[in-house]
């Protein structure tokens, strides 16, 4: 057993690419670890090459499973020592959790903003939806008050699951907040809350971010802000749709991009993408969204390639938040996005 072997089967087995980092990664989280997806969250590869790697040291007698546990055998312990491969550590801010903002600045939103999550429609998969915790949409709409993208700013919110636009809405200061979601269940529930808190600038559109934004909304908003399913195909469709409803040079847009189902090969295309067409990415926040577990693990494509079977006791599932800003308006097609655009080869939680 050696370092290129692992990689090699491991891209074999998968078809995507696979650096001798990304097998690092891995045995760094497995001696932190036996939790499956625990290593998964702490190694910041892709849950498809992680399973893969694990099937293999499992093979090379390197790994064993013992109940729930995965368990480095003495061979396996003695390998990692051999390459200087040391444990996964963390220097996380126990404050801000490592996002570097603070809430103080909320005041009373955030009790108000925490009574109306616990009400909120449990996730669905075939929307790929899962939400953050309360915490972490209150940092989102603070770190955009920091940057001056929330007092008197027209915002569009694409897909929200996260209730973003509540908590935006529930400030009082961006000038105008539009949400447009797919799932009925949501458009009824932040609607209620809207006549309940009697957030008078809050909109809501029911809409399937497959089809072309309205143009009612086209080039109409100061930020837009969304959490995409992450095919490149399905990336593109979400961001697409917030630059299109973006005034223009000096707007900003905010999103979340994961290393479970995006390798940095596919970070890399995507911030080329981004670069295309005109933006710079002005702030990166690695693991600043924490996700609530959604419930239907066993029923996502990646429970087949767990080496144990069993549903995740803590969070697990995390992803940077980027900013960007426009400094060079290009022309954005507003085009449908037919078919399936929740997977690719990387996608895990569909």
């Amino acid at each position: 057993m050696d370092l290129q072997t692992l990689q090699h089967e491991a891209a074999s087995r998968t078809g995507l690419t696979v650096t001798r980092r990304d097998v690092e990664r891995v045995l760094a989280a497995l001696q932190r670890t036996g939790d499956v997806w625990k290593v998964v969250e702490y190694s910041r590869t892709p849950m498809r090459v992680v399973c893969a790697l694990l099937d293999v040291l499992q093979e090379n007698g390197g790994l064993t499973v013992q109940g729930d546990q995965l368990v480095f055998t003495a061979e396996g312990q003695a390998f990692c020592e051999q390459q200087g491969i040391a444990p996964f550590t963390t220097a996380t801010c126990p404050t801000c959790e490592g996002r570097g903002v603070v809430l103080d600045l909320l005041g009373d939103i955030r009790e108000r903003f925490h009574t109306i999550a616990q009400q909120r429609p449990t996730p669905l998969r075939q929307f790929d939806q899962g939400y953050v915790t309360p915490e972490v949409t209150l940092a989102r709409v603070a770190f955009l008050w920091e940057r001056g993208d929330l007092v008197h700013k027209d915002i569009i919110v694409l897909g929200d699951d996260d209730l973003v636009s509540l908590a935006l809405a529930l400030t009082r200061r961006p000038r105008r907040v539009v949400v447009l979601e797919i799932d009925e269940r949501l458009v009824r529930f932040i609607e209620e809350q809207k006549a309940a808190h009697q957030l008078t600038a809050l909109e809501i559109v029911q809409h399937d971010l497959r089809e072309p934004l309205p143009e009612a909304l086209c080039g109409r908003f100061d930020v837009f802000v969304t959490d995409p399913t992450e095919s490149f195909v399905g990336f593109r469709a979400f961001t697409e749709r917030g630059l299109l409803a973006l005034r223009g040079a000096g707007s900003a847009g905010y999103f979340g991009l994961t290393h479970v189902e995006s390798s940095l090969k596919k970070w890399r295309d995507i911030q080329r993408f981004l670069l295309d067409y005109g933006l710079v990415i002005t702030d990166l926040r690695d693991g600043f969204n924490r996700y609530v577990n959604w419930g239907y693990e066993a029923d996502m494509r990646s429970w087949a390639w767990l080496p144990v079977k069993v549903p995740p006791r803590d969070m697990w599932y995390t992803s940077a938040f980027y900013r960007v800003e426009w400094v060079e308006p290009q022309e954005i097609p507003n085009r449908p996005f037919s078919g399936n655009i929740f997977e690719d080869a990387e996608a895990a939680t569909t």
